[in-house]
């Protein structure tokens, strides 16, 4: 009998220390936290990775699991042989235990693609390309750039992210929603700005005028090695305060590239920089960090006027005179070229 109630006691003894290690396992593996809320990001697991080169890639992107926590969650959930390889994507404020993290390791990798967002499109335009590429909800995307609580997140001061949707070659996830693409790029124009922030600060615009005044040198840009001379005239303009008569703005009231008739520049419209001194209530496309910087950092020449040449290029100039000259040069340029086409 007594022998009988040792063995009882070990055996209670031993299922009380089980259990113990059970919860300790459960809190200090199984559900321990291991991906906090934070930026979203993306980690990839080659092919033919073992657990442990998993674990490392894991411990590579900050997550805190460690081999053995791995292993022992695949293997207790019967998960080893169905972890997978590929891209995988962590949502922005997406947290996750470890038994998630190796569940959702057992999923395809997500699909990505390279979209190349074109410099100075406007909003509509960077929605309809997401729209073809990526089946995103154009008037979605396009409300959601009017988003007052992303333009405050911003700290935006405007009606809509114009001007701030950062022209360039985005790796997208497949799973990828409107709202986070609109707010990588919105980040990626910042990021672009730290580099010239002092430039930013000293000048006598806010951020908002500085990117609206880029947009203006990117609708008129061809030839890149300008856009520091295009800033010059349009700086020059401003300190004078004469009109900037700049044909993109005209053309962003119009809806579209067209060349300006009299009628065109005589529209009554606050973007209508021909007739409206200053600087238009916002920007009219989204453009490239060279414009921005080109704007805080414009050539210290004298131009006041520039016409196009024909080649993509324009001549500037410092006096009406000569300013009149360069156009008779245009002129005489756009007659041959008619003429030819006769």
């Amino acid at each position: 009998m007594k022998k009988r109630l040792i063995v009882l006691n070990i055996i209670a003894v031993a299922l009380i220390l089980v259990s113990a290690l059970f919860i300790i396992l459960d809190l200090k593996v199984i559900n321990k936290v291991v991906v906090e809320k934070r930026s979203s990001f993306m980690f990839e697991v080659p092919k033919n990775s073992t657990i442990k080169q998993i674990a490392e890639i894991l411990q590579e992107n900050k997550i805190d699991v460690s081999v053995f926590d791995l292993k022992f969650v695949a293997k207790y959930y019967n998960l080893d042989s169905k972890l997978r390889y590929g891209r995988f994507y962590i949502p922005k404020n997406k947290s996750f235990t470890t038994k998630e993290l190796a569940i959702f390791l057992t999923r395809k990798g997500i699909l990505t693609r390279n979209i190349t967002i074109p410099e100075g499109l406007r909003i509509r335009e960077i929605a309809s390309i997401l729209k073809k590429r990526m089946n995103i909800d154009s008037a979605g995307f396009v409300q959601l750039t009017k988003n007052k609580d992303l333009l405050k997140e911003f700290n935006i001061k405007a009606n809509d992210l114009e001007g701030y949707l950062y022209p360039e070659t985005y790796n997208l996830n497949e799973n990828d929603q409107a709202e986070e693409i609109i707010r990588r790029m919105v980040s990626n124009t910042f990021n672009k700005l730290d580099s010239i922030k002092k430039e930013i600060s000293n000048n006598t615009m806010s951020l908002h005028e500085i990117i609206t005044l880029a947009s203006i040198i990117q609708g008129e840009v061809m030839d890149r090695s300008e856009v520091y001379d295009i800033s010059a005239v349009y700086n020059n303009r401003l300190k004078i305060r004469m009109l900037l008569q700049a044909d993109p703005t005209v053309q962003y009231i119009l809806d579209k590239p067209t060349r300006l008739r009299e009628r065109h520049i005589k529209i009554d419209n606050p973007y209508n920089t021909y007739k409206y001194k200053g600087l238009p209530p916002g920007p009219i496309n989204n453009p490239t960090f060279a414009c921005i910087e080109a704007a805080v950092k414009p050539a210290d020449k004298p131009y006041i006027y520039m016409v196009a040449r024909g080649d993509g290029g324009h001549y500037f100039n410092s006096t009406l005179n000569g300013h009149i000259n360069d156009k008779k040069k245009f002129d005489k340029y756009r007659r041959k070229i008619w003429r030819e086409r006769k």
